[in-house]
């Protein structure tokens, strides 16, 4: 059982005062749910160092603009702090996102602020918070001088491009896995299993979790003996057993035996994970000019999304982005001609399906550009419409689990006389409790029956915003280049000047 958050309070040891509860402002609507979590996460980070004294407040913003006016923070961070002020994204925007990890990165920060370490010293140490209690061990292999000073500039007041080498950097660092040069310097020789990208520095990780991945696994012909917490490494070329739900991998891999299945975890260049993205969305068979046209926008994704999970990783589903394996060559080529996007990476998305109706971010999530794309209605679709039902009991825990309340622009759906909702809380609400064809797309209508029953009929498939993958492949079908296709789905108001 939990404690109201006003009455944890850590005793004072060492000259430190008690932990002083925050000053809740901003959205207090959700401050229940923000709360909960900086319980956990305050107990969690005590061992970092003690709570400094004095009054301190969490704003919770109403809207991104307001956060990103009041912090001057890039769009792919979620909270920071201003004196003794921790700001947070809208809930909205944090309800996608780990709120554990973000709140316990940001805490950490706070906790070693009088400890004078170096900037990546202490953004390391913020960043291993995420996903441990202990507190990181002192590591031998530090970084050199010359390049703890380019870390601490980047940091500080870098570029975005610099910014995220240096958070990539930290990660790699944390991992042990291999660390990625600064922009604008090539990989050493002896990292030869990126040799495919080596004028590309960036490095991501993919983690397939545990129970997405289960059964005998054999690895480059040898059978991993499944004793759980046992690991194994691999790098260049690692293959896995037919049938099995990755297949070949080239980079740096790890894979550990979990309670439940095999995590995996693989490290590869910016260039082959966009490529194992694309071909995992589109598949290998998709016409060259919609591979590159996808290319383009998971490249600008990165810039604004590329830390959805702790530790920095992305996953390999649909939350960021398909992959089932490292891409074929003509998928590598697409990417290495990707079109230059000047895209706004906050824009920067994509959906399975529009079925012939593109929507705005402004519709889909309150906030962004209000104008839409284009994207046809293409023949065959089998998204191009459907229909799906929810009965009474599953629209009632649907209202549990969303509150009421739109923001300015966004599409809206009322259930009976509560609301209207937000489709697109009321479409992953539908799919984290009831499977992802639950509710297929947010351009939709529904109707209410006397029985509480809801009666769906909608086109598409995902969110109906950005680039519409079956457009992009009928477009590109019928001679549509890479940049034609871009510069329909994307208009003026999504660019970057």
């Amino acid at each position: 059982m939990f404690l109201p958050l006003a009455t944890l309070v850590l005793p004072a040891s060492q000259g430190h005062p008690a932990f002083t509860p925050p000053v809740f402002e901003g959205d207090i609507e959700v401050r229940p749910m923000v709360e909960a979590t900086l319980r956990a996460a305050f107990s969690v980070t005590a061992g970092q160092g003690p709570w400094p004294p004095g009054p301190w407040t969490v704003l919770i913003h109403l809207d991104a603009g307001s956060f990103e006016r009041s912090t001057g923070a890039p769009p792919g961070r979620a909270a920071q702090w201003s004196g003794g002020t921790l700001h947070l994204r809208p809930w909205v925007q944090l309800q996608r996102r780990d709120l554990g990890a973000i709140l316990r990165h940001e805490l950490t920060h706070r906790r070693l602020a009088a400890q004078g370490l170096r900037r990546w010293e202490e953004e390391a140490r913020c960043l291993f918070a995420e996903g441990h209690r202990h507190p990181l061990a002192a590591k031998a292999e530090r970084p050199a001088g010359a390049l703890q000073d380019r870390l601490d500039r980047a940091l500080a007041s870098g570029t975005t491009r610099e910014q995220a080498w240096a958070y990539r950097w930290l990660r790699a660092w944390l991992q042990g896995g291999v660390l990625p040069s600064p922009p604008g310097v090539q990989n050493r020789p002896s990292e030869a299993w990126v040799k495919d990208s080596a004028t590309l520095a960036d490095q991501v990780t993919v983690v397939w979790p545990a129970e997405r991945l289960r059964g005998p696994l054999v690895v480059n012909g040898l059978r991993l003996p499944h004793r759980v917490g046992r690991s194994w490494r691999f790098r260049g070329h690692v293959r896995f057993s037919p049938g099995f739900p990755v297949h070949d991998l080239r980079g740096a891999v790890r894979v550990q035996a979990a309670a439940h299945g095999w995590r995996v975890a693989w490290t590869a260049s910016r260039k082959a994970w966009i490529a194992a993205a694309t071909e995992g969305e589109l598949g290998a068979d998709a016409p060259v000019e919609a591979r590159r046209a996808l290319a383009a926008v998971l490249d600008r994704w990165l810039e604004g999304h590329g830390h959805q999970h702790p530790g920095g990783a992305l996953c390999p589903l649909t939350h960021c982005a398909v992959v089932r394996g490292a891409a074929a060559d003509t998928t590598l080529a697409a990417v290495a001609s990707l079109p230059d996007l000047p895209l706004d990476p906050r824009w920067a998305f994509f959906t399975g399906s529009a079925g012939g109706q593109e929507l705005s971010p402004r519709e889909v999530w309150g906030e962004g550009p209000a104008e839409s794309g284009s994207a046809v209605d293409v023949p065959g679709d089998r998204w191009s419409t459907w229909e799906r039902s929810l009965d009474a009991a599953e629209v009632a825990a649907l209202k549990r689990d969303v509150r009421p309340g739109l923001k300015p622009g966004q599409r809206g759906l009322s259930l009976g006389d509560s609301g209207p909702y937000a489709v697109e809380d009321l479409r992953l609400a539908a799919g984290r409790r009831f499977g992802w064809t639950a509710w297929p797309s947010n351009a939709c209508e529904g109707e209410v029956g006397p029985d509480g029953s809801l009666r769906l009929r909608g086109v598409g498939w995902g969110h109906n915003a950005g680039l519409c993958l079956a457009t992009a492949r009928f477009r590109a079908a019928h001679g549509a280049t890479a940049e034609q296709i871009l510069d329909e789905a994307f208009p003026a108001s999504w660019r970057t000047p």
